[in-house]
């Protein structure tokens, strides 16, 4: 890999895997998955994460939720109709209000990465369709912490 990350992706040994089933509308006129769905396949395994540290409920009926603020999206082979991938997912930073994601993209046979995201969520707890930024709750740490062992 050429880029370096916070985390050594090709060697990290992800604790949350999320087979990806791709679907014909995922693909482009070359039958490559096109970047929107590949940040639809991060978003499946970003749903499964967060899904073992917390129980799901709605953003309007939790206390406190995360809401993506930023992520970074680099391409490195395409995705193509016969390649089966999952997405790999990994908590590496905890702040006081924020939490950093590490996600690739990973070729299910040859482990050779295809795409990988970082991103950073927040915190949040959500009155009247307004965000407000609050500690990430101990409960979600210890989760976390248990999850990356």
């Amino acid at each position: 890999m050429i880029k370096e990350y916070s985390i050594d992706i090709e060697h990290y040994a992800f604790k949350v895997v999320t087979p990806i089933q791709k679907r014909f509308s995922d693909l482009d006129s070359f039958a490559h998955a096109n970047n929107a769905a590949q940040q639809n396949f991060f978003d499946l395994g970003r749903a499964e994460y967060v899904s073992k540290v917390e129980d799901y409920k709605p953003f309007y009926a939790a206390p406190v939720t995360l809401l993506v603020v930023s992520y970074h999206t680099d391409f490195f082979r395409p995705i193509l109709l016969e390649d089966e991938v999952e997405v790999c997912t990994t908590i590496y930073h905890i702040g006081e209000k924020s939490i950093k994601m590490m996600q690739v993209i990973r070729n299910r046979q040859s482990g050779a990465i295809h795409t990988v995201c970082d991103s950073v969520m927040v915190s949040v707890t959500i009155t009247n369709a307004i965000p407000k930024a609050v500690s990430v709750p101990e409960e979600w740490m210890a989760r976390i912490a248990e999850i990356e062992g």
